[in-house]
């Protein structure tokens, strides 16, 4: 086994991945092996139970240990089966607006959808939604970043009054308000050009490019029940990510956002 003292460098649970991920691949803890328990973990490494149970975590989401009620964690291979990981802790760490942008409401009514809508926005065709639609800006005298069309269940309408107002993102204000919890989000980014009647809002020519980001979100019954399409003009809309070379390593190491 390696040295279980000096471990130095990233949060404790990522030195004990670590060293436990270099005795699997170097053969020290074979595979079918059984780790020591959680209790001896915490003796060899001087931590809390709920630090080995982190670590061990990391290894299991690497494909490189099994946890079996009655026979213990079982080494199941020596290298990680997962070598890029992004973990997202929220819907509104993706992509995120700056902090000093808002919406502002337009309008807000009901639409029943036609056949062109349902194939846009990924619903079915004859279904009500309230449309809420709504610009984002920064505060002063800026141009607006996009148009938003926020669509929400005909029942959840009455949040239109609450956009711009609370700062918090639409889909939380419908967890607050009604209870409605949201299991899976769905994100489609298409090219185009702005539409004609945004054109004066947006203070762009028409036949502008456009990035249009569409977000589905729905709860653990996969029932659809908001649907945001933002329509923003080219040169208004960047989308970074930078990836880091991380601990979660193969052979020569995993990727998270940084």
């Amino acid at each position: 086994m390696v040295n279980r003292a000096g471990l130095e460098g990233g949060k404790r649970y990522q030195q004990i991945a670590e060293a436990l991920i270099a005795d699997i691949r170097a053969g020290r803890i074979p595979v079918g092996e059984t780790l020591a328990g959680e209790l001896e973990l915490t003796r060899q490494f001087g931590v809390s139970r709920h630090t080995v149970r982190e670590a061990l975590r990391r290894l299991e989401d690497l494909g490189l240990i099994g946890r079996h009620q009655g026979v213990g964690t079982v080494v199941k291979a020596r290298q990680p089966t997962q070598t890029y990981v992004q973990v997202v802790r929220s819907p509104d760490e993706l992509l995120q607006y700056p902090s000093d942008s808002r919406l502002s409401v337009l309008s807000s009514e009901e639409v029943r959808v036609s056949r062109k809508l349902a194939r846009e926005l990924g619903c079915t065709t004859g279904s009500r939604w309230q449309r809420i639609s709504c610009l984002r800006s920064f505060r002063g005298p800026k141009l607006p970043i996009c148009w938003v069309d926020v669509y929400v269940l005909p029942e959840y309408a009455s949040v239109a009054a609450s956009i711009g107002r609370r700062l918090m993102p639409v889909y939380e204000m419908l967890e607050q308000r009604f209870g409605v919890k949201v299991s899976t989000v769905g994100i489609d980014i298409k090219a185009g050009i702005v539409q004609d009647h945004k054109v004066e809002a947006l203070s762009v020519p028409a036949g502008t490019p456009s990035l249009t980001v569409i977000r589905h979100y729905r709860d653990a019954e996969r029932r659809l029940f908001e649907i945001s399409v933002s329509e923003h003009p080219s040169e208004r809309y960047t989308y970074s990510l930078q990836l880091k070379r991380g601990w979660q390593s193969g052979s020569g190491g995993g990727w998270s956002t940084i």
